[in-house]
């Protein structure tokens, strides 16, 4: 028998009603009873235990489902949190570095970067007005000596189109057809879909 009182119980009173009415029916049905009437206890069991575990297991795969998508909605809400968390530390740490020889030798490996994707005989630099005077021929002369095809010879310009950027160059071709923009709220952007990527796979990973 069932283990939950109320299945036994339904059980009991179907059982109850089955044998007072076969007895109304016919005396001989004593004998019927006593033949059939534990595989019809076992039948009506069966059906009750059965539809029971239906709407058990019905339930609990909608609270399953429930439960996953408030967890799904809870990783990305907490994985949105933590890269707007890295994006203002990034900003942060951008914005004591400007004005630094660290920052002149960051520019100095961005627009290296540029060149040596590009390999055109002659780039123009978009920077912001602020940074002008870092783009000197001393600048250019670093970036040169550190070219790893010692072939490659590149006449850098700087444009007077100046950017509105937190920091960073913009490099383009001299007929402006191909561009790289290596300013910082560009290479955050590109960094963001394969950073939310790693989060996500590690907030789900089972620990």
């Amino acid at each position: 028998m069932s283990d939950n009182p109320e299945i036994t119980k339904k059980i009991e009173e179907n059982t109850e009603k089955l044998i007072k009415e076969i007895l109304a029916d016919q005396k001989k049905a004593i004998t019927e009873i006593n033949k059939g009437t534990e595989d019809k206890i076992k039948g009506i069991q069966g059906k009750i235990v059965e539809d029971a575990k239906t709407k058990a297991d019905s339930e609990f795969m909608k609270e399953k489902a429930k439960k996953e998508l408030e967890l799904k909605l809870q990783i990305t809400k907490y994985r949105d949190e933590l890269v707007s968390d890295l994006i203002n530390k990034a900003k942060e740490k951008i914005s004591n570095l400007i004005g630094t020889k660290e920052y002149s030798k960051n520019l100095e490996k961005l627009v290296l970067e540029a060149a040596l994707t590009l390999k055109q005989p002659e780039i123009s630099i978009l920077c912001r007005k602020e940074d002008k005077d870092i783009f000197s021929k001393q600048f250019f002369d670093n970036v040169s000596k550190q070219f790893t095809d010692k072939q490659l010879k590149v006449k850098f310009n700087v444009s007077s189109n100046f950017i509105k950027s937190m920091g960073g160059v913009k490099v383009e071709t001299a007929d402006g057809r191909i561009s790289i923009d290596n300013t910082y709220e560009k290479r955050i952007e590109r960094s963001l879909d394969d950073l939310k990527r790693e989060l996500s796979l590690l907030l789900t990973q089972e620990g």
